[in-house]
């Protein structure tokens, strides 16, 4: 199975199985993303290396966030706990 890029992939080509999180470099808090709520948001067509520029961190308000995107199959190390804590 072939999984979509980060580099090239819009929001019509992702889902939830895939990891989608963000990381506040001021304040450390970190979440993961709902791809299901981005789309209806930002629409299908809207490239996913974009989605960074419109984020803000929700306790700072700060910008300086850091993207983390793995394809269903890169499910590996000490993310997998994590992913599997946010999917629970």
């Amino acid at each position: 199975m072939e999984y979509a890029k980060f580099e090239t992939a819009t929001l019509a080509q992702v889902d939830d199985s895939y990891y989608y999180g963000a990381y506040c470099r001021k304040c450390k808090h970190s979440s993961r993303l709902s791809l299901v709520k981005l789309r209806a948001h930002l629409g299908d067509d809207f490239p996913l290396t974009k989605v960074r520029e419109r984020l803000r961190c929700d306790r700072c308000q700060s910008r300086l966030v850091v993207v983390t995107f793995l394809a269903p199959d890169q499910k590996t190390g000490t993310l997998v706990r994590l992913f599997e804590e946010r999917r629970s």
